[in-house]
């Protein structure tokens, strides 16, 4: 590492160093809050140190962690752990630098950014940590930290926001008295939907744990054919996997569990930033991903077609069942979340949305390599878009995210149906939105064509090359999914930046009105109030927050030179640039990756054309496409309704604590309280004897022997005369008596 530094102190600086947040703000609050940036950017420099080091450290990278468990903490360099600290530690330290002045009027500073550079420090942890363990533990603080950020805004008093054209959830549970009512109800629905799956992961964990005797993902790899063969011949090797994989899906939104992303929407917009595009719901695939790179090491490798591991014979159906289910999760979740974000009309919502639509083809080609890898194909190109995917997102998602923040910052809305006519007024702003929605779409040359396109093109290489069905069922997901990505896409700039606001024609209405009114000698009043009213109108951020948009923007636009560069890392190649840039084009533009470029284009005009006409060229005119009733309203209310999979959550939950009240008022209240107040009766009756007893009979008798007791001295008083004659006439008696009774036991008389 840079300056021969010890590689934990990337771990270290963001984790140990979000305590001194609060001590920074001891000396200045503008201090405090660039101390996370400076600590990240630290921690981001060390981490692109590491680079040139992948596989081949230039230190110890392991310390005894646990020395009676043999446990080990150690840093893990291969291509895909250093990516991935380079990634997050990057977006990271530009999320907090627009924080500082996205978040500057706002109060309790030190929670938040003690809990912002704490969860940057969870996302390193685990994606450097060679200890599965360990990795859990960053696991783990990411959620804490989720929890803590999502709900920040919770003594917020107001009446949450509502959309005049939002459904309404008949569901008690879904109604808030308050916006920090809500923010709370938020961060608690994450942190509970994550841990489930984080309950199932630990479980296949310990279990991976008792077959392989380590935690260490390097030794699990050197060791795969052994353990491999051992627990796909007792039927434990997939649902352990399932079980790890369950982990993965309930942090990175996988359906069924995708339900707390979009209501994660609730924090600030930096927070929103830092869990899309930095870390957390890029924990899932990332740790997916590290196990498909251990499955590969279990399969051996093809040496022309004469090697042949164990994946492809004792452990063949195992691996193949895994890996299908984690394609078909992927595939159906880039679609369904996909289809819910063409309706939404919250601003962040629809990016949640499509990060959800994004994560789905994370998995999906994930799971599509690993297929490919069954089958004794070549996989290595579908877990590189996977990875390629998952910086290009990064980037992309964090650049609208953050300016998303700027838009809601301008007009204090959440609700992209109470924006409109932004364009004249925050110009930069919609440059840069526009390049992270192209990217977004999958329009060429941006970053997320060459990612999401290779995705779908290695979707239809398993789908040609696989007799199964599922593979043709996986492709026509992945298409539909970039349709439905390019119109809500469109669908979202058009209505926040172009066509007319309410607002706006309403203070210009007001505007000329007054203006009217004034005469010429007011000309210079007026002015003046024309002035401040300018600055009232919404606008561009300052620089703390462009700056960091006009470098994701750079990036996304210069990704696919960048990218030439990723293979080699990833794939350990030694191409040179222009070998893997021209191998990136004719994929495109030859057999057969024509046919699904072809097919994707199609589908990118089948939902751009329409997005375009109703929403950009049409944006002036209202919106009749989806009437009052019929089988369209009927689609949008389903679509809207999340495809009721949040709301039959709530219902269970709900039907649980209805369960609940009906046994606190049948059971409890009745059986149970019912036999406490029995033996409370029971009881008092019986001390209502006892005390009767007590006080009549014990207490009778007490008394009797005390009144006895006093007659017996008040007799005895009589005796004492005060004479002496008296006492010595007793004693002479009382002598008598025992002179007599000695006489009779001697036998004298």
């Amino acid at each position: 590492m840079l300056l021969g530094l010890p590689y934990w102190l990337i771990l270290v600086i963001p984790l140990l160093g979000s305590l001194f947040v609060p001590v920074a703000g001891r000396f200045s609050e503008r201090l405090r809050d660039w101390t996370p940036a400076i600590l990240m950017g630290i921690a981001m420099v060390f981490c692109w140190s590491l680079l040139p080091e992948i596989g081949h450290p230039t230190q110890t990278t392991s310390w005894m962690w646990i020395e009676v468990l043999g446990l080990e903490f150690e840093v893990l360099l291969d291509p895909l752990s250093v990516l991935m600290g380079i990634l997050a530690s990057t977006l990271c330290f530009l999320i907090y630098v627009y924080s500082t002045e996205y978040m500057a009027h706002e109060g309790d500073r030190n929670r938040f950014f003690i809990l912002m550079l704490a969860f940057g420090g969870g996302m390193l942890t685990l994606v450097l940590s060679n200890n599965l363990l360990i990795a859990f533990i960053g696991w783990e603080i990411m959620g804490f930290c989720s929890y803590g950020l999502i709900g920040f805004w919770n003594d917020k008093r107001n009446p949450p926001e509502t959309d005049p054209s939002d459904i309404d959830y008949k569901n008690p549970l879904l109604h808030f008295r308050t916006e920090g009512q809500y923010n709370t109800h938020c961060g608690t629905k994450a942190f509970i939907v994550t841990r489930i799956g984080d309950a199932f992961m630990l479980g296949g964990i310990l279990i991976l744990f008792v077959f392989t005797g380590t935690f260490s993902f390097t030794e699990m790899a050197a060791d795969a054919q052994s353990w491999w063969s051992t627990m796909a011949g007792i039927g434990m090797l997939v649902p352990t996997f399932l079980l790890i994989f369950m982990g993965a899906i309930g942090k990175s939104g996988q359906a069924p569990l995708q339900v707390w992303l979009p209501e994660a929407m609730a924090g600030p917009t930096s927070v929103s930033a830092l869990i899309h595009a930095a870390t957390m719901v890029k924990a899932g695939v990332y740790i997916t991903a590290r196990f498909l790179v251990t499955m590969a090491s279990a399969a051996g490798e093809h040496n022309g077609g004469d090697h042949i591991g164990v994946l492809q014979t004792v452990g063949f159906e195992a691996a193949l069942t895994f890996f299908i289910f984690v394609a078909i999760v992927g595939g159906i979740t880039a679609l369904m979340t996909a289809t819910m974000g063409m309706v939404s009309n919250e601003l962040k919502q629809i990016l949640a949305f499509s990060t959800l639509s994004q994560l789905g083809y994370m998995m999906l080609s994930l799971g599509v390599g690993g297929v490919l890898q069954a089958e004794g194909l070549h996989f290595t190109d579908a877990y590189l878009s996977s990875v390629m995917h998952v910086i290009s997102h990064g980037a992309f998602k964090a650049l609208l995210f953050l300016a998303s923040g700027g838009v809601i910052h301008a007009l204090h809305t959440k609700f992209i149906t109470k924006m409109g006519g932004l364009k004249q007024y925050m110009r930069k702003t919609l440059i840069v939105m526009w390049i992270g929605v192209l990217a977004l779409a999958g329009i060429p040359p941006f970053s997320g064509f060459w990612s999401k396109d290779s995705i779908i093109e290695y979707t239809y290489e398993l789908a040609a090359h696989w007799p199964n069905p599922i593979g043709w069922m996986l492709f026509f997901f992945a298409v539909l999914a970039a349709g439905c990505t390019i119109f809500y896409s469109i669908r979202l700039m058009g209505i926040t930046f172009y066509g007319p606001s309410k607002e706006t024609q309403d203070h210009h209405e007001s505007h000329d009105s007054h203006e009217e009114e004034h005469s010429e000698e007011n000309e210079e009043f007026h002015e003046e109030h024309q002035e401040e009213e300018h600055h009232s109108m919404p606008h561009d951020p300052g620089p703390a927050m462009m700056i960091p948009l006009y470098i994701l923007a750079a990036f996304t636009i210069i990704a696919f030179l960048v990218f030439p560069f990723v293979q080699n890392i990833v794939l350990e190649e030694s191409h040179t640039w222009a070998e893997n840039f021209a191998h990136m084009i004719e994929v495109k533009i030859t057999y057969p990756g024509i046919v699904p470029f072809g097919i994707t284009i199609i589908a990118l005009l089948a939902g751009g054309i329409p997005g375009y006409m109703m929403y950009i060229r049409g944006a002036d005119t209202p919106n009749t496409w989806v009437p009052e009733t019929g089988f369209r309203r009927r689609i949008h209310n389903f679509l809207k309704h999340r495809w009721y999979i949040n709301e039959f959550y709530y219902w269970i939950l709900n039907k649980f604590l209805s369960a609940t009240e009906r046994y606190r008022v049948n059971v409890d209240n009745k059986i149970i309280d019912g036999i406490d107040f029995k033996s409370a009766d029971t009881g008092k009756g019986l001390a209502t004897k006892l005390r009767w007893f007590d006080d009549n009979v014990v207490d009778g008798f007490a008394e009797g022997v005390s009144t006895y007791s006093v007659a017996a001295s008040e007799s005895s008083q009589s005796a004492q005369t005060g004479r002496v004659n008296d006492y010595v006439g007793v004693i002479m008696f009382g002598i008598g008596i025992l002179v007599i009774i000695v006489l009779l036991s001697l036998g004298v008389l």
